[in-house]
């Protein structure tokens, strides 16, 4: 997820990011429905976030990216996938970051650079 992670970057700094014009009688016209938790059971997984900005949110974009990325790839089954995305980010090692602000860029980027690490080091 470039665009998160970006924001999370750069979040006081001003950047202007050249994109289409927004196509307002598109938008106006969008129809939101419940989500099918049966149809996409990843949703479930903003339950587990806790109730104030932590580094828990970097292990899940993370993680997220890094199995999607797997999938795409051809290494992991689609039917594994949100199983695969909820182990790895029960580990204990990950549970703790739920408690802790982020506070430096730096602290992101290395969680970032670790949880993606762990996953490509680890046999999918």
């Amino acid at each position: 997820m470039i665009i998160p992670i970006y924001n999370s970057l750069y979040f006081k700094k001003q950047f202007i990011l050249k994109t289409n014009e927004i196509d307002l009688k598109k938008l106006n016209n969008l129809n939101f429905d419940k989500v099918d938790y049966k149809k996409f059971p990843l949703v479930n997984i903003l339950s587990t976030l806790p109730k104030s900005d932590s580094l828990f949110e970097t292990i899940i974009v993370a993680t997220n990216d890094e199995f999607v990325k797997l999938y795409l790839e051809g290494k992991i089954k689609y039917t594994v996938l949100v199983d695969r995305i909820y182990k790895f980010i029960s580990l204990p090692e990950f549970r703790k970051f739920k408690l802790i602000k982020p506070k430096k860029i730096k602290t992101i980027e290395e969680l970032n650079s670790y949880v993606r690490l762990k996953i490509n080091n680890m046999s999918v």
